[in-house]
């Protein structure tokens, strides 16, 4: 039992190695000039250990998304009497990372200018656009599943589009983190009222 532990802790901080180092080398070179072989190198490992942890150079990207999913997934599944929507609502508008302990007022320059750089890196590929599009898109069957309710899933889906849209374009623009707080909480938060006023009865 021991040692199994032993390797479990070992394997988890050999893929955030593996991630750090990737996340680095995104941001300075740009996803589409980083090869699995440079990030191979820079973590100290081969290229099949890469492959083995993460599929695709795009799966090094998104690293975070299915336990972003699984948080919201799990949410949904233990809401009680509350409604799909109402349920999410903080997760989605309390700050900018979606699930994450991080609210908008606790965000500082340092991590405000880390996710500036990321979401460039994310923008600046095509690859990488469209493959946020299919994530995030994936994300209906396991939503409607935990929700009951396909179209729901479907609509909530349009709302989180929107919020990342509206979170890149501020980044992007040079926003602070109050006015895209702002812009996101005014027009996201009218998307969730509609989905919420929507299925009140369903």
């Amino acid at each position: 039992m021991v040692n199994s532990g032993l390797r479990e802790r070992k394997r988890a901080q050999t893929r955030q190695r593996i991630s750090d180092c990737a996340t680095r080398l995104f941001e300075r070179d740009g996803f589409e000039n980083v090869t699995l072989a440079q990030v191979a190198q820079a973590a100290d490992v081969s290229v099949k250990t890469v492959t083995n942890y993460f599929g695709a150079k795009e799966d090094l990207f998104f690293d975070a998304e299915p336990a972003i999913l699984e948080a919201l997934v799990d949410v949904l599944r233990h809401r009680a009497a509350k409604s799909p929507t109402a349920v999410l609502r903080p997760l989605i508008l309390d700050g900018p990372l979606l699930t994450a302990p991080s609210p908008w007022a606790g965000v500082d320059t340092h991590s405000w200018n880390a996710m500036r750089a990321w979401t460039q890196c994310e923008h600046d590929s095509p690859t990488l656009r469209t493959r946020r599009a299919a994530i995030l898109q994936s994300w209906s069957g396991p939503l409607a599943t935990a929700s009951g309710s396909a179209p729901w899933a479907a609509l909530m889906v349009g709302a989180l589009m929107l919020r990342h849209d509206l979170l890149q374009q501020g980044l992007l623009g040079g926003a602070t983190p109050t006015d895209v707080e702002r812009q996101l909480k005014a027009a996201v938060g009218q998307a969730l009222d509609a989905l919420e006023r929507g299925f009140e009865n369903a």
